[in-house]
């Protein structure tokens, strides 16, 4: 066995108690999530409905649209989209982008996210580019983080030009911790659909609380094509994002959600922290289902160390992850569930970051290849650049039988610290 490679499976003798400490376990987990649950979401009617606004404003067309948004004085207000079909337009303020006022919040029509349609194919590449770039070179159609914003009950269609980041990112900066809700929206057509990213320095130490329910991500495909993204980025140091996905549907896409702290540039990204809770969400038929990394750096002197990632799933689906999958990914073919505690894609530092999975009853099957395939640390130039990396990936009931792959240290690290741990609960 390869040093540093842990692989535990409880014997049958014990298995009683240790079933009831995981049936508690559990059972205390789903109570938590959901009383989470309820206090962050309501229902996406009954929020809307009860929330304070500071005035409501009905849409119903492109001008009204961008009157609205570019409103100072709209800043609380709930904009009511009327169905249609919204085609932005490079000649209005902001690039022609949507950029949200503080609290402001987007409803179409409920029951029927496909009869408001956001349409950001037409931009030119130049109007994903932000004033003096702040915080980062590039960015979205739509722009959210102020406060608490949201969207709900319409369709994003993204923009394939190789400036275009996202059709939904978070990263325009308000005062404090920001609250993002994203609900009943069907995302498509981009490079990353939903983009939930502290980016830059400005952004070290930015809180964000997401909120990611019932939406279809599908067929974003342009580049690295990732359907879900949640990212602490290029400067963020001490950033955190905690974000809780129920009932997603996720498909057709290169990556269906990737997740990681990373520093690509020449400042470093350390002591991030990402949180994820996923509730009855569907991973299917994307090229890799899920992709996750504590920490993964692609700067050539920088550090990107002490990153945490937590990701914690109950009930959610891993299948069919198939498909094409983007060429920055290494030493991986398309499948259900990639892991590394550390990733290194240059000569920078990548030490101390600490990476934790627990699926409890997900199914992963019919995946291309190994159902999870685990790293404690990977170099892709095959070059030790990282120490003190540490996997650990807990897998109960129906997930235990998931086909595991798991590999301490490329290159191997004689002395051990780079660490993998799995954990099969049946």
């Amino acid at each position: 066995m390869q040093k540093g490679l842990r692989l535990v499976r409880p014997s049958n003798t014990k298995w009683l108690p240790v079933t009831l400490i995981l049936y508690c376990t559990i059972s205390c987990q789903k109570e938590k999530i959901q009383n989470i649950e309820e206090q962050a979401f309501s229902t996406s009617d009954s929020r809307n409905s009860n929330r304070l606004y500071s005035t409501r404003v009905e849409v119903s067309n492109i001008d009204e649209l961008y009157a609205a948004v570019d409103n100072v004085n709209y800043e609380g207000a709930l904009l009511l989209i009327s169905p249609g079909i919204y085609v932005l337009n490079a000649n209005r303020p902001n690039g022609g982008r949507i950029e949200f006022q503080k609290d402001m919040a987007l409803q179409g029509l409920p029951g029927h996210a496909e009869s408001v349609i956001i349409d950001a194919s037409q931009l030119p590449g130049s109007s994903f580019i932000p004033s003096l770039n702040i915080p980062a070179p590039r960015t979205g159609a739509i722009r959210m983080g102020k406060g608490n914003n949201s969207i709900e009950w319409l369709t994003v269609k993204g923009n394939s030009t190789s400036q275009a980041l996202s059709a939904i990112d978070t990263d325009l900066i308000g005062d404090g911790e920001c609250n993002i809700t994203i609900a009943h929206c069907i995302v498509t057509g981009g490079r990353i659909g939903i983009d939930m990213r502290n980016v830059g320095l400005a952004s070290k130490n930015r809180m964000i609380h997401a909120a990611l329910m019932d939406n279809e991500i599908l067929e974003n495909l342009v580049q690295q094509g990732q359907g879900i993204e949640l990212q602490n980025a290029n400067g963020a140091s001490g950033a955190v994002i905690r974000a809780v996905l129920n009932g997603n549907y996720v498909h057709g896409n290169k990556v269906g959600l990737r997740s990681f702290n990373n520093n690509a540039n020449n400042t470093k990204t350390d002591s991030g922290s990402i949180i994820i809770q996923s509730n009855a969400d569907r991973f299917e038929e994307n090229g890799i289902g899920i992709f996750l990394a504590s920490s993964l750096n692609q700067g050539a002197s920088t550090t990107a160390n002490s990153n945490t990632l937590s990701f914690e799933a109950h009930g959610s689906d891993i299948q069919n992850n198939k498909g094409t999958i983007p060429s920055d990914v290494p030493d991986v073919a398309p499948g259900g569930l990639y892991v590394a505690g550390g990733l290194s894609a240059n000569s920078g530092e990548v030490s101390s970051n600490k990476l934790q999975v627990k699926l409890f009853g997900c199914t992963l099957s019919d995946n291309n290849g190994p159902d999870i395939k685990a790293y404690g640390y990977l170099s892709v130039r095959g070059i030790l650049y990282g120490t003190h990396n540490v996997a650990t990936i807990h897998l109960a009931g129906v997930s235990a039988n998931s086909i595991v792959t798991a590999i301490a240290s490329v290159p191997n690290e004689s002395e051990g610290t780079n660490i993998i741990n799995v954990y099969h609960d049946r």
